[in-house]
């Protein structure tokens, strides 16, 4: 019976382990995905594609990693390992030249809440990765 407690107590400890780093902020796309899902696809899904752009499941990391912006061509909308030259990102952020940022709502653009900013930044800065 003794063994049996740290065995257990061990097999938590892990299990909330690997929890949290599934929910960790940028921890890869599957974490970003539903930000898109939520906050994007109405604008940018399958029915609807300003800017040419489709973040909806299964197409929106093609659309985005490595791929040029249509409105600021010299700039790709997600640069793997670099947030700050993510077309993405300015316009999340509100930090582009070129129209409004997004997304936008019935009142204009209005910001993400930070934590979805974070997890969009922290999965670029660590690589884009899918």
């Amino acid at each position: 019976m003794r063994r049996v407690a740290p065995i257990l107590l061990a097999g938590v400890v892990a299990m909330g382990l690997v929890s949290a780093l599934a929910e960790t902020p940028g921890g890869g796309f599957a974490n970003v995905q539903p930000i898109f899902d939520r906050e994007c696809v109405k604008c940018h899904g399958p029915e609807k594609q300003k800017a040419k752009l489709d973040l909806s499941p299964g197409v929106a990391y093609k659309s985005l990693v490595n791929t040029p912006s249509k409105e600021e061509p010299t700039l790709l909308r997600v640069k793997p390992g670099d947030p700050d030259q993510s077309y993405l990102m300015l316009k999340l952020e509100h930090k582009s030249s070129d129209g409004d940022g997004m997304p936008k709502g019935f009142f204009g653009a209005r910001k993400l809440p930070q934590r979805d900013l974070d997890a969009i930044r922290s999965w670029i800065a660590s690589g884009a990765n899918p």
